[in-house]
């Protein structure tokens, strides 16, 4: 345990709780391939991939030497003001863009996920205000999607407890039962709530398109469905794509492969492996259209000192090749599939766990909602779980709001490395009674 007088750091939601279970020698410090090791020596196999944003491992050497290079060279510059951008911005986009949907043609990068989601939504509101329609200020999340936090992006995340923690955050923002909550058709919670509200009032729909808190996948009929009532209304369709892009469910993004044409995207997290922080705004051909023919005075100020730091980028530009080459890409259709039969089977031989469903190497276990005998709740199972397997080498993820683990492995998993993973899990369960 570690004294509360001493410790340096405010870094948990519940700092009391958090020391009594922390030492020096259980902190990390340093990390290989798919694995870190903590000041004790033990070695983990991290299944979370740091935040979900660990992609290509720990100690990839085309984006190690990208950086190094990069620091070398030119370690700083903004994309924020007096006219002069690192020409490596440039080069990051032209990279980037070939990979994006076809439709999709600027970019502004930001410093994290979060960020990018207010950049989203912001410009947004902007541009209906900029065209003379500023009755649009609502916008429409889903419960249990993810977007971040602070006062832009927590108002979005559809987590009631991230509203209520300090009183108002962003204003008209609204949330609705997701299709996995019984709507009874595609699209029809949003498209129903929007209407009743008054679609001339929306300014845009914000949605994952594997909801981050519980990993259900949205259907490609729900999200067809979506998009051609946000575009017959004139309505933004942002897609958050911070977990999911840059390779995690086997493409560059989930975009394409559900075949949607977003106004907005925003990717983070694997944009760079998580080895300087970097996000990115991409904009459709119309939405940037629209931005770059307004007049000068009406100005969209948005940005810090960081966006597009030069060693995100660099990195972004390595992880972007690392990807292009189709090895990755068809590892983590491999591996994904691998997983995702390992942990249907040790579902069906444990009744604690209600559902496993994901795609890609984005994988949930979700438990049930009480132990038979009501001692424990779905959430206590899934905290307990979560820490059944890290005794036993293994680091994923608990989340808040939803009773469930989220398995989520570097891309460069191997079949020995997923293999461990559900064997683990298979232990870890036995401890668990229902």
């Amino acid at each position: 345990m570690i004294d509360r007088d001493t410790y340096p750091l405010w870094n948990s939601p519940s700092m009391s709780a958090y020391l009594t279970t922390l030492s020096h020698e259980n902190m990390l410090v340093e990390g290989r391939g798919v694995r870190v090791r903590d000041a004790a020596g033990r070695w983990f196999l991290d299944a979370r991939s740091g935040l979900w944003n660990v992609t290509l491992g720990y100690d990839h050497p085309k984006v190690t030497e990208a950086i190094e290079r990069q620091l070398r060279t030119l370690p700083f510059a903004n994309l924020v003001g007096y006219g002069r951008p690192g020409a490596i911005a440039v080069e990051a986009a032209e990279a980037l863009l070939p990979h994006l949907p076809v439709h999709m043609n600027k970019i502004r990068y930001c410093s994290n996920g979060s960020q990018a989601v207010e950049t989203a939504v912001l410009l947004s509101r902007f541009l209906h205000h900029s065209g003379g329609e500023k009755e649009r200020l609502a916008v429409f999340g889903m419960w249990h999607g993810y977007h971040g936090l602070g006062s832009g992006a927590g108002a979005v995340t559809g987590m009631s407890y991230v509203h209520d923690q300090s009183g108002p955050l962003l204003p008209e923002v609204h949330h609705v039962s997701g299709p996995f909550e019984g709507a009874a058709a595609p699209g029809a919670g949003l498209e129903q709530t929007i209407t009743a509200c008054g679609p001339e009032r929306v300014a845009a729909v914000v949605l994952e398109l594997v909801v981050g808190e519980g990993g259900h996948v949205l259907s490609d009929d729900y999200l067809h469905s979506l998009e051609r009532f946000c575009r017959g209304h004139g309505i933004h369709l942002i897609v958050d794509e911070v977990s999911t892009g840059m390779g995690r469910t086997g493409a560059f993004t989930r975009t394409e492969q559900v075949g949607i044409r977003p106004d907005i995207l925003t990717l983070g997290k694997g944009l760079s492996a998580g080895y300087a922080p970097l996000s990115a705004v991409v904009l459709s051909d119309e939405v940037s259209a629209r931005l770059f023919d307004l007049d000068f005075e009406q100005k969209f100020l948005i940005g810090s000192t960081n966006d597009g730091h030069p060693l995100g980028l660099a990195a972004s530009m390595a992880v972007i090749d690392t990807l292009a080459d189709g090895g990755v890409l068809e590892n983590v259709e491999a591996m994904g599939a691998l997983l995702r039969q390992g942990l249907e089977e040790v579902a069906a031989r444990h009744p604690q766990v209600a559902a496993v469903r994901g795609a890609g190497l984005m994988q949930a276990v979700e438990m049930v909602a009480a132990s038979q005998d009501g001692a424990l709740t779905g959430g206590a199972m899934a905290d307990h779980l979560r820490l059944a397997l890290e005794e036993r080498g293994v680091l994923v993820s608990s989340l808040a709001m939803v009773p469930a683990i989220m398995i989520i492995p570097p891309l460069v998993v191997t079949a020995s490395d997923v293999e461990e993973i559900v064997t683990t899990l298979d232990k870890a369960l036995a401890e668990i009674r229902y």
